[in-house]
């Protein structure tokens, strides 16, 4: 930077941001808007990863190795003789609830604390000393160690196992490992103590082990293969979170997406407010120019400008991003244990590797939306800028140009959609999205002159401001497109969740045709965690008024390698299966030996077809069994296996349920059924009951849970892009204070200015209504058919809400006009005689 250059730059950016601070306070609060939305995304993404990990190391903590399963105790002298173990210690885990306070769960872990004192990251000590009383340890069955803020706390209620108990906090957990956060929801007590509270009397959740040398750890484990049961899992810890994170990849990566549509919109703002500061500079620039003044030079303040608002937007956005992200983390944090593992976002992670994308992001975006008001600084002609009543003609644009760009930019969506879902790549839709937002984009000048077409000859208020409108598309089009992006965001999630939400209707509608479900009520916090008691099973398979017993179970198997879901179903109250794809006679194959289905999110992701064979881990060792056909199923989109009853207990010697579906002869009877069942068997808290009704709203409860952050993300961007209204108009007023103030001196009122305004303002709404839902329709289809099929693997039949289409633009006139208020009271003060002094 030359002296005379920062001098320049003191003068024509500084001084006057000093003096008029409005506007390049839009500038920062623009940029400011959308790194908050894009890393508060980051932030609670990055939370519930750092949450399941920070549980993974807790249990596993300096592990080189573990064997994970559902493990009988009995093999563990076997795996300690392995040759390269240094220490094996078991571990059982499990998640009891509160009922006194509802949603909220413990974390309990088993521990011996003779064997594994050299893997744990945390310690275990008494209360007021830093040993641990053994023999406390051993004796009080109920006892346990929790985290220093528990610590001295009144016993804590907890469901555990279906039975209310009462634990008493008599020890002190601390972490000891930097990297590892400690966890208020962990509790740890005695291993033995941890298998008679969590019903794992003689089994093991895993064994954790240290080598002797952490280089043969392949080696090892393919010894501990040989003695421990066939289904499994054995290999480092963190080969179980790197499964994790390829699951919640999707999840995150669309969150992702959605926010920087945000900040896609908040170009198109800082490009409105920049060139807002052009216009009211446009006399300097012209006085710089005569005097001297490179193109170059003239460019450069400007970029300087966005430079400036970037950075410190962006610092301002990371400040502002924290709340957020606090706000996202619940529901980030609901969806992710619902669909994929259980995570408590406590605190959302910022890390410096997201500081450095935010100032990336942030900056980036700052200096493309200032290069095209740069550019037309720089263009500028001294003699034109010098006569103010040639502005607005010097930046006129050709509509004529951008249409065919446009529709070609859409029809390559097309081509990207087709390519992305015949073997082109998933992350091709979102490129399809792109070049769909591009499109409307460019699309909106000829769709601005059509309309200005149209309304021209009725009345001088609807003559002169579409002639306003037309004059000034180098204005009103990127605030027509911004507006119109962002409704059209607004239609798209709102189709796709719409037709997603029909069809999780239209699938339970025939999936739950039981008259009354049964589970442990903590299976709706934590997951399928608990199971049902035995004597509870027993109750519903004597009462006379239960025609049909159904029951369900969930547990993970190996299968090529990896860990997946295979579902147990026993008993037909649960409804049909929903064929997409089958072998002939396919309903009654399922039922036959050593078949199975598959849902259509497994069979998409690994490319399984009816008539494939699996060969499946089970504790009798591999057994092999034929596809029967592929099933429609929501319930997760990592993909189920589904298989009979009979057929598992052919491999597993495991009868036990996480739920029932009960038939009843008269349906009348629910409530009297659930009533006597609580009574019989347990109390309120232990038992979630629903009626067929009540279970089918539960379940539209939660998926209304699951996408309640997309509406946090498209309501800042509808806030947003309104505000470029505002400014866009405002830039206007500024442009037009000549015509105004000649308009005023040949007797228009302030009134009838204001009008000019308003008019202008319904027509850039009325645009941005139709556009956006033209848009919203594309992107709808593209979200619908091609992003969540290549991502998620479910077909969605596609279902355009017409109320949602239909009152876009009740919404967005009104919010259009509501932006222009301001501007239309600055257009009606401005004084004529001082608009027109220099004729």
């Amino acid at each position: 930077m030359t002296p005379r250059f920062g001098a320049l730059f003191f003068r024509q950016v500084i001084r006057p941001t000093l003096r008029h601070p409005l506007l390049p306070a839009l500038n920062v609060l623009c940029i400011a808007a959308g790194i908050t939305v894009f890393l508060a995304v980051q932030m609670a993404n990055r939370g519930a990863l750092e949450s399941f990990r920070n549980a993974v190391s807790l249990v596993a903590g300096r592990a080189h190795l573990e064997v994970r399963g559902d493990l009988p105790e009995v093999i563990l002298p076997a795996v300690g003789r392995v040759a390269g173990i240094s220490v094996a210690t078991p571990v059982v885990e499990g998640i009891v609830t509160l009922p006194d306070e509802p949603g909220e769960y413990l974390r309990v872990l088993g521990v011996d604390p003779f064997t594994g004192e050299d893997l744990r990251v945390f310690q275990l000590t008494s209360v007021g000393n830093e040993s641990l009383d053994f023999e406390k340890w051993l004796r009080e069955p109920l006892t346990i160690a929790v985290t220093a803020d528990r610590a001295g706390s009144d016993p804590i209620r907890v469901v555990a196992d279906g039975h209310v108990v009462e634990l008493e906090p008599g020890f002190v957990l601390k972490t000891d490992d930097a990297a590892v956060r400690s966890d208020s929801r962990l509790v740890a007590m005695d291993i033995g103590w941890a298998q008679e509270l969590l019903g794992r009397r003689g089994r093991l959740t895993s064994i954790q082990i240290l080598l002797t040398d952490p280089l043969k750890a392949a080696e090892v484990a393919r010894a501990i293969e040989k003695v421990v049961p066939s289904d499994a899992n054995v290999g480092p810890p963190a080969r179980r979170g790197a499964e994790t994170e390829v699951m919640l990849a999707a999840f995150q990566l669309n969150l992702t997406a959605l926010s920087l549509v945000s900040m896609v919109v908040g170009v198109f703002l800082i490009y409105n407010s920049l060139s807002a500061t052009v216009v009211r500079r446009r006399v300097e620039i012209g006085i710089l120019r005569a005097n001297g003044a490179s193109r170059k030079e003239i460019a450069a303040l400007f970029l300087g400008e966005g430079l400036i608002a970037g950075v410190a937007g962006t610092v301002l956005g990371i400040v502002a991003a924290g709340p957020l992200a606090g706000v996202l983390a619940a529901p980030v944090a609901q969806t992710v244990s619902s669909l994929y593992t259980l995570v408590s976002i406590e605190h959302p992670v910022l890390s410096a590797g997201q500081v450095l994308l935010a100032f990336v992001v942030g900056i980036g975006a700052s200096l493309v939306a200032a290069w095209r008001p740069a550019a037309e600084a720089a263009a500028c002609d001294p003699a034109s800028v010098l006569h103010p009543g040639s502005v607005m003609e010097s930046f006129r644009i050709r509509s004529g140009i951008w249409l065919p760009f446009g529709l070609a930019a859409i029809g390559v969506a097309g081509l990207l959609s087709w390519w992305s879902l015949h073997g082109g790549g998933s992350f091709l839709g979102f490129a399809a999205v792109g070049f769909v937002i591009a499109g409307s984009a460019m699309i909106v000048p000829a769709a601005a002159i059509l309309l200005a077409g149209m309304i021209r000859g009725r009345g001088w208020l609807a003559r002169l401001s579409a002639q306003h409108l037309v004059r000034a598309l180098h204005r009103n089009a990127v605030t027509i497109a911004a507006l119109a992006i962002a409704a059209g965001m607004t239609v798209s999630v709102s189709v796709m969740i719409h037709s997603f939400r029909a069809s999780v209707n239209s699938w339970i509608g025939q999936t739950l045709v039981a008259d009354l479900f049964i589970a442990p009520a903590a299976n709706e916090i934590v997951g399928l965690q608990t199971f049902v008691p035995d004597p509870a099973v027993a109750w519903v398979r004597q009462d006379p008024r239960i025609s049909e017993v159904a029951t369900f179970r969930e547990i993970p198997v190996r299968w090529d390698g990896r860990t997946v879901s295979l579902g147990v179903i026993e008993g037909r109250a649960r409804g049909e299966l929903q064929f997409l794809r089958a072998i002939p006679g396919a309903a009654a194959a399922f039922f036959l030996p050593d078949h199975l289905v598959v849902s259509e999110s497994f069979s998409t992701r690994h490319g399984t077809q009816p008539g494939d064979r699996l060969r499946i881990a089970t504790p009798r060792g591999e057994r092999e069994f034929l596809v029967a056909g592929v099933i429609k199923d929501f319930t997760r989109d990592s993909g189920l296996l589904l298989m009979d009853q009979k057929n598992f207990s052919a491999s597993w010697s495991d009868a036990r349920v996480h739920s029932l579906a009960l038939k009843l002869r008269n349906p009348q009877d629910a409530d009297a059924v659930a009533a006597d069942f609580r009574a019989a068997v347990g109390t309120t808290g232990e038992f979630s009951i629903y009626t067929n009704f009540g279970l089918r709203s539960r379940v539209m409860e939660i998926f209304d849970q699951t996408f309640a952050v997309t509406s946090v993300l498209r309501g800042i961007s509808v806030v947003v892009a309104i505000a470029g209204v505002f400014l866009s108009l405002t830039t206007l007023v500024i442009e037009r204070e000549r015509e105004i103030g000649v308009l005023r001196s040949i007797g228009a009122s302030a009134r009838q200015v204001q009008a000019l305004v308003f008019a202008e303002a319904g027509m850039i709404g009325l645009l941005a209504s139709v556009v956006g839902v033209a848009c919203g329709a594309g992107m709808a289809m593209i979200l619908t058919w091609v992003i969540n099929k290549a991502f998620f693997g479910w077909t969605i039949d596609l279902r355009y809400p017409l109320d949602v289409l239909a009152t876009t633009p009740l919404w967005l006139i009104p919010a259009a006009l509501a932006a222009a208020w301001l501007p239309a009271l600055r257009a009606s003060r401005i004084p004529p005689a001082q608009a027109i002094r220099f004729e």
